[in-house]
């Protein structure tokens, strides 16, 4: 992973994803590009100076943009890492992801209010998309009053063939950050398996899926999100990582939604990479 993406709403919270995405990159002589997403009311690519001088508001918008970057980009140079900025023109057209694979994004390291639900989260709908369509790793930064630790990750997973790509995806992302991960089965009423069915399934996926050895834990609960939440609440982990599904089918399969529920209720960073935009 050698290209780190922080969308940016010049908040603290998204600061914080910053100074998390500047540590990894200097550990990793990775480099960062800092994203704002500026809202234009038309496709702003396609105006000539001329026609900019019409929207007199957009353009102080931008302006502004372009000294919060600057001032930022100054910030983690002074830590020696390499960055890069952009400025993303957005009129409601969703061109974020493109624009990922594009610039070779390797990881998305972003910010989350965290009290006020993901669904309402400052840098908008175009941040929100990439949980949904990104196929990289996304990682949600929670507010938090200590320095952030990143040791003792739990990796849900439902130990399917379609997930295994992802798991791999996943378990590198973790140990780039310097963790190892806890893998975790929900296990729930709707698809109840008892735990020696659990254990073979989950020993057939690590031996085709796993480079490294990993303990399994089971927790039963009434849906994924519960088992999730409640688990790593328990266990005290630093962070939660989940495989999503596009296409599901809510009794098999983890839906983007668990991963939205999570970055909402769970006090914890969370990361998250949708198995079907791999496809």
């Amino acid at each position: 992973m050698k290209k780190l993406l922080v969308p940016t709403d010049f908040s603290a919270y998204a600061d914080a994803a910053l100074e998390f995405a500047t540590q990894l990159a200097k550990k990793h002589e990775a480099e960062i590009l800092l994203l704002n997403v500026v809202l234009t009311p038309v496709n702003w690519t396609k105006l000539t100076k001329e026609q900019e001088a019409l929207y007199p508001d957009t353009m102080e918008v931008i302006h502004k943009a372009k000294n919060e970057l600057a001032a930022r980009v100054a910030n983690v140079e002074q830590a020696g890492v390499k960055i890069s900025k952009s400025i993303h023109f957005s009129d409601g057209k969703e061109r974020l992801i493109p624009f990922l694979s594009s610039e070779k994004i390797d990881l998305v390291v972003m910010g989350s209010h965290g009290k006020y639900g993901f669904k309402a989260h400052v840098l908008g709908s175009n941040t929100y998309t990439v949980l949904r369509k990104a196929g990289i790793p996304v990682f949600v930064v929670k507010p938090a009053e200590a320095p952030f630790r990143f040791k003792k990750v739990v990796l849900a997973t439902d130990f399917k063939e379609a997930s295994g790509k992802a798991f791999q995806t996943l378990g590198d992302a973790i140990r780039f950050m310097g963790a190892t991960p806890e893998v975790l089965f929900v296990n729930t009423p709707a698809n109840f398996m008892e735990d020696a069915q659990i254990k073979q399934l989950g020993e057939e996926f690590l031996k085709k899926f796993a480079y490294y050895s990993h303990d399994i834990h089971i927790y039963s609960a009434y849906n994924v999100e519960r088992g999730i939440i409640q688990f790593a609440q328990a266990a005290e982990v630093d962070a939660v990582a989940v495989i999503t599904h596009g296409k599901t089918d809510l009794q098999q399969l983890f839906s983007p939604s668990v991963t939205e529920n999570l970055v909402t209720y769970l006090d914890k960073p969370v990361l998250s990479l949708n198995v079907t935009a791999l496809e």
